[in-house]
């Protein structure tokens, strides 16, 4: 009898494509950024007090205005959050920002199920929103520390498909704990906050530079708005984030109207979300292949192209699956466009400065998430959906081109960064 020979599961080829596929993909990176990787997405497993603060507040017995108010102060608490987390970032340290703001956090999320007056769950929601935005800046200077330059926008995309992963999962799982009260949705939210804190303070160490100077004390220098403001090349960049977050940010509000006017259910726009995020975790951590062939400008022109394209078809959409495919194609934008965005302001900014340049980054996408909320709908309701997508359209190409032309301002600032490939792979 044949003596039957054991053989490999992959033979050797195919093992080394593999090793190769996954090294120029995840691999590379500094011990230090999975330990941030593994605390981002624990903690965005439990992520339950923001998506289903409007429920919790209807429970609670608020009207719809009272609703929207006190939803309104999580916004203006992330408006503070990138200024004061970038600032604290650079002058005390990235770590011990990082912990107090995760602590903070923790804190509201666990007592916020306990609250029931209004005045106090307003300040709690704040507070919350400024907490749990402010650990932003501190994270994006820290990767900035210690990953590699020409690693950057790989490393920011995969933070944010952790992000996008573990919220997709809370999301499920969240409408399924809040049917037996709020006390566990949210004191879960808690738990996983606490414990990156505790993985912060245990496994991490502080990555500020050591030389960095301590600059004025002036207040304007203190919470670091001049500073950002002098450089104008950066504000140019904000300018255009601005712009390109008016359109993007339209998403959460306008698009569940305009479904609501096309006669669909609710559940259509959970359906149609759910494609977005199915997008983002099945296609992200494998988009540094496609996004190495372009430029740091290429690569956020083409991504506002795209979110204007997808956001502009919503015009022409009535049912489901049209709704969806649009959605499918902003969702390709924003592949593109989150990460190589943060790891372009952590290029712009000095070494020292990391953390309120971030600030800033964080600061722009508040405000312009502040008023896209109010000023979609307000168009949607005088003009009609087609206006507004058509609007959202023409401002994502126009953010598109000047992003072309800012990407010649960026070649003579980082002439290195803005010609060599993205993520750290050949093109």
């Amino acid at each position: 009898m044949l003596a039957l020979r054991s053989r490999p599961l992959l033979d050797a080829d195919v093992y080394s494509r593999l090793k190769s596929f996954l090294a120029s993909h995840v691999g590379g990176l500094p011990g230090i950024f999975w330990w941030l990787w593994s605390g981002a997405l624990l903690s965005a497993l439990a992520t339950f007090v923001f998506p289903f603060l409007a429920l919790f507040l209807t429970a609670r017995g608020f009207s719809p205005s009272a609703t929207g108010l006190v939803a309104s102060l999580f916004a203006g608490g992330m408006i503070f959050a990138g200024p004061v987390g970038g600032t604290l970032a650079d002058r005390i340290g990235r770590k011990p920002t990082l912990v107090v703001a995760l602590f903070t956090a923790a804190a509201c999320a666990a007592v916020l199920a306990l609250l029931s007056s209004p005045w106090a769950i307003g300040a709690v929601v704040f507070l919350f929103g400024l907490a749990s935005q402010g650990t932003n800046p501190p994270i994006m200077a820290m990767l900035a520390d210690v990953v590699p330059e020409g690693s950057r926008a790989r490393a920011f995309g995969l933070v944010y498909w952790a992000n996008n992963a573990g919220t997709g999962v809370s999301l499920v799982a969240g409408g399924l704990l809040a049917q037996k009260g709020w006390a566990l949705p949210f004191c879960l939210d808690a738990a996983t906050t606490l414990v990156f804190a505790l993985l912060v303070l245990a496994r991490i160490p502080e990555t500020r530079p050591a030389a960095a100077p301590t600059g004025k004390r002036g207040f304007a220098e203190l919470i670091g708005i001049s500073a950002v403001l002098r450089d104008r090349v950066f504000v140019a960049f904000l300018v255009l984030i601005v712009g390109f977050a008016l359109a993007f940010w339209q998403f959460q509000v306008a698009l569940p109207i305009t479904m609501t006017y096309a006669g669909l259910q609710p559940s259509a726009f959970g359906m149609v979300l759910a494609v977005n995020a199915l997008v983002i975790v099945t296609v992200q951590p494998w988009s540094s292949k496609v996004l190495a062939r372009f430029s740091p400008g290429q690569a956020l022109s083409i991504a506002s192209a795209l979110v204007g394209a997808g956001l502009g078809a919503y015009a022409l959409c009535r049912t489901v699956p049209q709704f969806a495919l649009a959605t499918a194609v902003w969702s390709f934008g924003e592949i593109a466009f989150m990460p190589v965005a943060a790891a372009v302001t952590t290029e712009l900014a000095p070494a020292d400065m990391r953390g309120r340049y971030s600030g800033a980054f964080g600061l722009a996408f508040g405000v312009s998430g502040f008023f896209a909320t109010a000023l979609g709908p307000a168009l949607l309701q005088r003009s009609g959906p087609p206006t507004l997508w058509l609007s959202c359209l023409a401002l994502g190409l126009s953010v598109a081109a000047g992003q072309a032309v800012f990407a010649r301002f960026l070649r003579i600032r980082t002439p290195a960064a803005s010609t060599a490939p993205l993520p750290g792979t050949s093109p």
